[in-house]
């Protein structure tokens, strides 16, 4: 099974979230990517689907978060 990714990213002053190829939204400040992005992922992590969060950095890369797991898996 793949696990769905939502990306963040930095993009003509904009922070982005992406799924694929289709831009979700776009926020002035890295933190509010994120929110969206979390929000989103968790509640495909609620449905029982793999999702994770990935940031691409100017100069580190990409950093990815632990995949989600829905709220029965966690102990």
């Amino acid at each position: 099974m793949s696990i769905l990714e939502y990306v963040v990213r930095h993009q003509d002053g904009l922070w982005e979230v992406w799924l694929g190829d289709r831009l979700l939204s776009g926020h002035p400040t890295q933190l509010g990517a994120m929110a969206v992005a979390n929000t989103l992922a968790d509640a495909v992590a609620a449905r029982g689907e793999p999702v994770a969060v990935v940031v691409e950095e100017f100069d580190a890369g990409s950093i990815e978060s632990e995949p989600r797991k829905r709220p029965s898996d966690a102990a």
